[in-house]
């Protein structure tokens, strides 16, 4: 089973209003009239809400590696020499703990009233699916350390493996649903308390190419590939590298971040290189998706580097 791993950024990807619907562009609408008041709160809640998807994404990742083998005991019937089921040790994260004075599913006046409910209730969905496989993975891992699985011939623990591959699938897709939400929304925000910004053009220009980064993971870890857009994507960033790359030289030497920008475009090359490859042949591998995959979080480190 191929899970999608998401890599989230704490900051944002620019989104064009074009694409979005009414009750969207309306909320961006609504943060360029906030003024910077309103767009530090958008960022405030964005934050918590980025901390939170990554505190619990780091679980639902090992707990997908675990699927796997629990997915093999049930199908064979047969209990491995050692299963060490360690997703959900030490911290859990709690979507009802403060983070940093937001309460993600009481925002307040942190987001634009035009959306709150609609992400509110995506992130409340993305948290269920987290809980939900939390506690069918603590039921799965009591039914073999009991070895409950000699009085039912692993019936109830191709139960729990359902329930977790179901509400791993969940979490991805409800958390990604939250992000499309929130995202241009706070970027938004941001280019408002960018506007004054000197080094604002290369940062816009670094955020739109990490963005159609990600949006090329997307691509490859669709079960259905869709090779027509992937190709636009690849062609989309490249003809990016080569306008980006250059912008605002005297600018960023004057503010120290010239080897940072420089940085992050030399890694934004490999990573084109890397999907050119894995591409050449008309069809991406579940390995070649992980590939890319790997080279996007690194891309994430160098970006986060220059802003």
């Amino acid at each position: 089973m191929k899970f999608k791993i998401v890599f989230v950024l704490a900051a944002l990807i620019v989104v064009s209003c074009g694409k979005l619907g009414d009750k969207a562009s309306s909320a961006l609408d609504a943060v360029s009239d906030m003024g910077s008041g309103g767009a530090n709160s958008v960022i405030a809640y964005n934050n918590a809400m980025v901390d939170y998807m990554n505190d619990a994404g780091d679980k639902i990742t090992k707990a997908g590696d675990d699927y796997e083998k629990m997915s093999n005991m049930v199908t064979q019937k047969k209990k491995p020499t050692l299963f060490l089921a360690h997703a959900f040790i030490g911290s859990v994260p709690d979507i009802n703990r403060e983070r940093d004075g937001i309460f993600l599913l009481k925002p307040g006046n942190n987001l634009p009233s035009e959306v709150k409910e609609e992400l509110t209730n995506s992130v409340k969905a993305t948290a269920e699916a987290f809980e939900n496989t939390h506690e069918a993975y603590k039921k799965f891992k009591d039914y073999y350390s009991n070895e409950d699985f000699k009085d039912d011939d692993w019936a109830k623990g191709k139960e729990y493996v359902d329930l977790i591959k179901t509400n791993i699938e969940a979490f991805y897709n409800k958390r990604t649903e939250a992000y499309k939400i929130l995202r241009p929304i706070s970027n938004q925000a941001e280019i408002e308390l960018l506007k004054d910004h000197p080094l604002k053009e290369s940062i816009i220009a670094s955020k739109t190419d990490i963005g159609i980064a990600e949006e090329i993971v997307d691509i490859v870890y669709a079960e259905e590939i869709d090779v027509e857009a992937l190709n636009a994507k690849y062609d989309e960033l490249e003809a990016n590298f080569t306008k980006h790359k250059d912008l605002t030289p005297e600018l960023l030497e004057e503010h120290s971040k010239a080897s940072n920008y420089k940085n992050f475009y030399e890694e934004i090359e490999e990573y084109l290189g890397e999907v050119r490859k894995c591409k050449r042949d008309g069809k991406i591998t579940d390995r070649e998706a992980e590939s890319i995959g790997r080279d996007y979080k690194s891309l994430i480190t160098y970006y986060n580097r220059f802003v």
